[in-house]
């Protein structure tokens, strides 16, 4: 027969357990909307830099542009990983990783390099390739977008890297998150169509309307110095736009991930605590009946 004081004991934990649970569900849950007011309030920002530099991409050719340049042929990439530092998340790193591991394994030989955000991240780019720099110690991530720019910018433009990759969560529903690669260099008319003629940059059901027909419109626009100089100065900011949605899509989807685990974890706990809290009353009853039949015995001996 179970012992009713263990079992009451690991009741009394279990319930502990679900009580930390429930307050991590409700912490992530509170954090998910902050994370979506960031990505929302830099909409108009990145919708007026996609459509100028759609605009201004047309008027030369691609190799004018450092950051436009197109590489002969791939022998370095660099990727931009975003992870979390903390774990609790369910597979939200694993599926991230898993799918870095395919894009990698697509590519062929060639030499990887990382810049982590995450502290999660070490350990997969020091085994799938070399660590250019490990910035997950800032607490504001908002604060790093700056710095990657400036590596990766600086980077390509000395073709240390030929290509410029950035992987992160990719924020869908609360109960939705996608591994998602993204090429961000070098930049292409492709990819600045495809962003130009998004029909909108949408969060969690948010929208911010672009100009789908910016490219092709009759209106001539004059840019002082020239074209190429004011192109070759928005691009970074281009680039810094491409990182902090990234950074914004990760940080919504590790709060909405963990939200999740913890809920299923809470609905886990109480399942359990509801079963031994059966258990512990059967025990328990089972004791008093033999208890009573042991006194029941010895009074009927005594007679």
């Amino acid at each position: 027969m179970a012992n009713p004081r263990l079992i009451k004991k690991r009741v009394g934990s279990i319930k502990n357990i679900g009580k930390i649970t429930k307050a991590l569900e409700m912490v992530s849950a509170s954090k998910i909307q902050k994370a979506q007011s960031k990505a929302l309030s830099a909409k108009p920002y990145a919708g007026a830099i996609y459509e100028m530099i759609a605009n201004l991409s047309y008027d030369f050719e691609s190799n004018e542009i450092p950051l436009m340049r197109q590489p002969k042929f791939t022998a370095n990439d660099l990727y931009v990983l975003i992870s979390t530092n903390r774990g609790l998340a369910g597979s939200l790193n694993v599926n991230l990783f898993k799918k870095i591991e395919s894009h990698i394994d697509e590519r062929g030989k060639i030499n990887h390099n990382f810049i982590t955000v995450g502290k999660k991240g070490r350990y997969f780019a020091l085994t799938n390739g070399k660590l250019v720099a490990d910035l997950s110690e800032e607490k504001e991530r908002v604060g790093v977008i700056s710095a990657i720019t400036k590596i990766i910018t600086e980077g390509f433009a000395e073709q240390t890297y030929d290509e410029v990759y950035i992987a992160y969560s990719d924020f869908i529903t609360a109960f939705s998150q996608v591994p998602s690669v993204k090429k961000i260099l070098p930049v292409s008319r492709n990819l600045l169509e495809e962003v130009s003629h998004k029909k909108s940059l949408e969060i969690v059901g948010h929208e911010y309307q672009n100009n789908p027909d910016l490219t092709q419109s009759t209106v001539k626009f004059y840019y002082e110095p020239d074209p190429i100089s004011v192109l070759n100065n928005l691009l970074p900011f281009y680039i810094e736009i491409q990182i902090a949605e990234a950074i914004f899509e990760a940080e919504a989807s590790e709060h909405s991930a963990r939200m999740i685990a913890m809920k299923n974890a809470y609905d886990n706990a109480t399942e359990l605590s509801d079963g031994l809290s059966l258990e512990y009353n059967k025990a328990r009853q089972s004791m008093i009946t033999t208890e009573i039949n042991d006194i029941t015995v010895a009074q009927s001996v005594l007679r």
